[in-house]
């Protein structure tokens, strides 16, 4: 599957004669990543024991186990009497969650398990009680060495609270727990975290914004065929029925098409056929939006006037109560009165 995703991208970009943009090869690069690996383990979740105690460790039955895959497909998983969970397929950028009543809760990502070598058997250490933020253990039955892994809270992940877990208002210095790949587009863009990544069947790249009151914005850029207008209205149709499944018919809708059609063929007088699409939901105390700009130059043609992409899919989730900045506004500009003119 991920190695038809990749062919598609290319296959995309040598039919629009166009040259992929940066983030685009981020994401190929992720891609073939990601596909680099087939690997599977056994977890092993023992009650981690401290060491100025000679107590021996306490195997724990009944802990949950979810695999998330890249694809965002979830299986689960139980440990047995023997703290021990069935064998877990795994690729390398699969996330493990595992969690038990009473106990904290651990994300580990697949590629922090594997290294050149199959491990048959992979054990876990939980802390007893499920509000320490301090670390975890994770370590190989077969080796001595021992990595910390950071524990995780278990917090509401609707969108009124925050996106997917990461509440409104935290700090740009506080870790964000996805199964998206960060990405560093810009050293200069000190108040956004970028990830890229896979949200269903949708490639995009994730921008989290921050401002001086916290995390205010959520800003998804999904990646779209560029050559073909009555596709990327397609995509923004079925984004925008998935949303509206969840939160209802949307509070403001603005729909507009212009330009020529697709059977349009003078190449002497290249043109372009536009889409602007937008719907906005109000989810209390969030706001959610939906943007399609869409941007084709017609007819298609491999000597096209202008090269690059100008179409834009976005998905946007904020909270105005935390649009704050400390940056001055610019000073109103002082008009002379009419009196001082004349």
């Amino acid at each position: 599957m991920k190695h038809l995703l990749l062919l598609h991208f290319f296959l995309l970009s040598v039919a629009s004669a166009q040259e992929p943009t940066p983030e685009q090869v981020a994401i190929m690069q992720q891609e073939m990543a990601c596909a680099d690996g087939d690997k599977s383990t056994k977890i092993l979740v023992i009650e981690e024991v401290p060491s100025s105690t000679s107590s021996p460790d306490k195997v724990l039955a009944g802990v949950k186990i979810i695999l998330k895959d890249y694809y965002g497909e979830i299986k689960e998983f139980t440990t047995d009497s023997n703290g021990q969970s069935d064998k877990i397929p795994l690729m390398l950028c699969d996330t493990l969650i595992i969690s038990k009543s009473g106990y904290s809760t651990i994300t580990l990502d697949s590629g922090d398990i594997f290294g050149s070598e199959d491990i048959p058997l992979k054990t876990v250490r939980l802390q007893v009680d499920s509000t320490s933020s301090s670390n975890s253990i994770l370590s190989n039955d077969d080796s001595s060495s021992q990595s910390e892994i950071v524990t995780q809270q278990n917090i509401p992940v609707n969108i009124e609270t925050g996106y997917k877990g990461f509440l409104w208002g935290t700090s740009i210095e506080s870790n964000i727990s996805n199964n998206f790949t960060p990405l560093q587009l810009s050293s200069s863009d000190s108040l956004n975290k970028t990830f890229s990544g896979k949200l269903g069947i949708d490639s995009v790249l994730v921008r989290y914004a921050f401002a001086d009151s916290g995390f205010w914005k959520v800003e998804i850029d999904f990646i779209i065929p560029q050559n073909k207008i009555e596709e990327q209205i397609s995509n923004f149709r079925r984004l925008e029925k998935n949303i509206s499944s969840v939160y209802g018919v949307p509070k403001m809708l603005n729909q507009k098409e212009s330009g020529v059609s697709s059977a349009f063929s003078d190449h002497l007088n290249q043109k372009f056929s536009r889409a602007f699409y937008r719907s906005s939901w109000d989810v209390n105390p969030a706001i959610i939006e939906l943007y399609l700009n869409g941007n084709v130059l017609l007819p298609n043609s491999d000597l096209s006037l202008f090269s690059g992409n100008f179409s834009v899919l976005k998905l946007v989730y904020y909270n105005p109560d935390y649009m704050h900045s400390s940056q001055k506004l610019p000073e109103k500009e002082v008009i002379p009165s009419i009196f001082d003119i004349y």
